[in-house]
């Protein structure tokens, strides 16, 4: 348990606590080695994370320290950076299925085998007072409103706040774009699909498969960013200076794909209807 404390800027540490504490679990390999949901973004979401505590308002700050002091009173800060870093290192743990294996359908509960591993995690490195924190975290990653994920529910306390919105920043960053193209293509889904019509792009939600990955660009593009999404205010203020370069992005792969003037006028139909369109 002393090893992972303070552990922000040892990934290292935390990969080979991994392997200790799965070892020869062929789902474990597949996620080191995934550029998707696997390690990698696991640890970029932990890293975005600590940035999100060091800029918590004070009334933030004083709720993260509360969180803290039921666990460790001597150390809140801590214990509560911990809860962070194990939630978000596993967040998206349980896209990957025991044989390593990333099925479609099996996606939309990714978040239930994913607070199973960190709670093995958890006992197999007693650190089992810290369970029903990260559970929450990794059980709320996913909730962006009533509306879009009424399936889900909205983290109860602040670590997994932090958790969830620095999830969700990762959905909206720029960069975020070819991630979704390529995860997209991996489940045998095309960047754009002529069949679909507006309204089923208007329409679809999060955590159900959509018929191409430019109606998972226009959720990201358009999508709610309020309280219930980003109950960090840092996060809530970072994403909407992200959406000028995420749109260049999205027609950046339009061009690529010989569909640009299409995409242009569902963005541009998109746009006239955003006011209401994705807003909880």
């Amino acid at each position: 348990m002393e090893e992972l404390l303070g552990a922000e800027n040892r990934e290292g540490e935390l990969k080979n606590t991994l392997l200790k504490c799965f070892d020869n679990e062929y789902w474990l390999e597949v996620f080191l080695a995934d550029n998707h949901h696997g390690f990698v973004h696991g640890n970029q979401v932990r890293l975005s994370c600590l940035k999100l505590i060091n800029n918590l308002t004070s009334t933030e700050k004083n709720e993260f320290l509360r969180e803290g002091e039921q666990i460790d009173r001597d150390n809140p800060e801590k214990y509560v950076k911990l809860i962070v870093e194990i939630a978000a290192i596993f967040h998206d743990s349980g896209r990957f299925n025991e044989q390593g294996g990333i099925i479609a359908e099996e996606q939309k509960f990714h978040h239930i085998l994913s607070a199973e591993r960190a709670k093995i995690f958890c006992n197999r490195l007693d650190l089992n007072n810290l369970i029903p924190f990260i559970e929450d975290a990794i059980l709320c990653h996913d909730f962006q409103g009533v509306k879009h994920t009424p399936d889900l529910k909205p983290p109860k306390n602040i670590s997994g706040k932090i958790v969830q919105a620095a999830d969700q920043m990762g959905w909206f960053h720029p960069d975020s774009v070819k991630r979704t193209l390529s995860y997209n293509s991996a489940l045998g889904i095309p960047f754009y699909d002529k069949s679909a019509t507006f309204d089923e792009r208007i329409n679809w939600r999060p955590r159900f498969i959509p018929k191409d990955a430019f109606t998972v660009m226009l959720g990201q593009l358009f999508g709610p960013t309020g309280v219930d999404r980003f109950g960090i205010e840092y996060a809530s203020q970072k994403v909407e200076t992200y959406k000028k370069d995420l749109e260049n992005n999205i027609l950046k792969i339009a061009k690529e794909n010989d569909v640009e003037e299409e995409i242009k006028l569902q963005l541009d139909r998109a746009r006239e209807a955003s006011i209401n369109m994705f807003q909880s």
